[in-house]
């Protein structure tokens, strides 16, 4: 007679080892649950990896990693946690063999006992609500856009873009434009420059620093999912635009997009998404990730996607109010801040202001703050 019981454990090292062989066993799994994500997070001090396996009847039907990192004297275990640039996590399992709430179950006292955890977050669009609400998780619904794409097909991807869209990409090949794919980590320096203006233009102030860039950068780069792209004026040495990007499991994210404010006037984001999106369905990705934020984001055939929720549990119930009340207090601080620095944007260049594309590279970063 087989036992039917979930068995909770950490991944040996050997599985850690191997873990991306693991979490791609899921349909579910998407490019954060990989080794390189975690260790992205790790080397830009997030937290500490902690790798859990799930398994029923001796087989593994779920994997959960995340990363444990201390508040104070609070320890909190964050799959992911706000403010780390990551849309999504949680669990990847095997629906047929293991329900939202054998997941929970076990989780909860792992946590908080084995771990001394206070306060746990997890962000997934797989998880069943009721059980998730009866294992005491709090809903945030965390929209996003998605762009289906079409291997194969660019002509369909292009004719599901807003007329303004095209005729951007088209101004910037007629303009003269290069879109060209980076590979060498010294280029951070300028990407993080431009991010650090393209806050500023947007009236806030940039809320991770360089090395969390660097370390996307090369642990994405080494695990083959890394796509990082510039756009360069006529002559190739003057860079306008920049953008990261990542691939895996049919899927296209957007990490970051921004550009320069003097050469705004280019719409080098159009063509440099083009760019990517071409690329992506040559390696057979049929969905793009967009982010949250706007309807700004529509122009490349976007829809919103409000499946996807944050879902929070304090073992206090007074922690999860200071929380909520820390995320205000916080964005408070980097409003005001951000004013400051928008400040200085517009007196270097007196025709800068909040724009579209400004607005959504802080939806798609500083947003990650909820």
């Amino acid at each position: 007679m087989l036992n039917n019981q979930i068995v909770l454990r950490e991944a040996t090292a050997l599985e850690v080892g191997n873990w991306d062989e693991l979490v791609t066993r899921f349909e579910n799994h998407r490019v954060t649950h990989t080794l390189a994500w975690i260790r992205s997070l790790a080397d830009s001090e997030k937290g500490k990896p902690l790798f859990l396996v799930y398994e029923k009847n001796g087989e593994i039907v779920g994997c959960l990693p995340g990363l444990i990192t201390g508040i104070g004297l609070l320890r909190v275990f964050g799959s992911p946690l706000p403010g780390w640039q990551t849309r999504s996590m949680g669990p990847a399992f095997r629906a047929e063999s293991i329900s939202t709430g054998e997941i929970i179950e076990p989780l909860i006292p792992f946590l908080e006992k084995r771990h001394n955890i206070h306060h746990i977050e997890i962000m997934n669009h797989h998880l069943d609500h009721e059980e998730m609400s009866g294992g005491g998780f709090r809903p945030e619904l965390r929209p996003v856009f998605r762009v289906p794409m079409f291997p194969g097909d660019e002509d369909r991807v292009l004719k599901n873009m807003k007329q303004n869209a095209r005729n951007r990409i088209k101004k910037g090949i007629k303009l003269g434009l290069s879109a060209k794919f980076i590979d060498d980590e010294r280029f951070v320096e300028e990407i993080y420059d431009q991010l650090v203006e393209v806050y500023a233009r947007g009236g806030n102030t940039i809320p991770f620093n360089k090395k969390r860039v660097e370390a996307f950068f090369r642990n994405m780069k080494r695990a083959g999912n890394l796509l990082a792209i510039a756009v360069y004026l006529p002559g190739g040495e003057i860079c306008i635009a920049t953008g990261l990007f990542t691939a895996e499991n049919k899927e296209l994210i957007l990490w970051s997009w921004s550009h320069r404010t003097e050469y705004r006037s280019y719409n080098a984001t159009e063509l440099m998404t083009w760019t990517v999106m071409k690329k992506a369905m040559e390696m057979g990705c049929t969905i793009f990730q967009i982010g949250g934020g706007s309807e700004f984001k529509t122009k490349f055939g976007a829809y919103q996607d409000l499946n996807k929720y944050r879902w929070v549990r304090s073992r206090y119930k007074w922690l999860t109010g200071a929380r909520d009340i820390a995320e205000k207090c916080y964005r408070w601080q980097q409003s005001v801040r951000g004013q400051i620095a928008k400040r200085g944007i517009e007196e270097k260049f007196p025709s800068a202001s909040a724009d579209p594309s400004a607005q959504e590279t802080q939806a798609n970063l500083h947003k990650n703050i909820h």
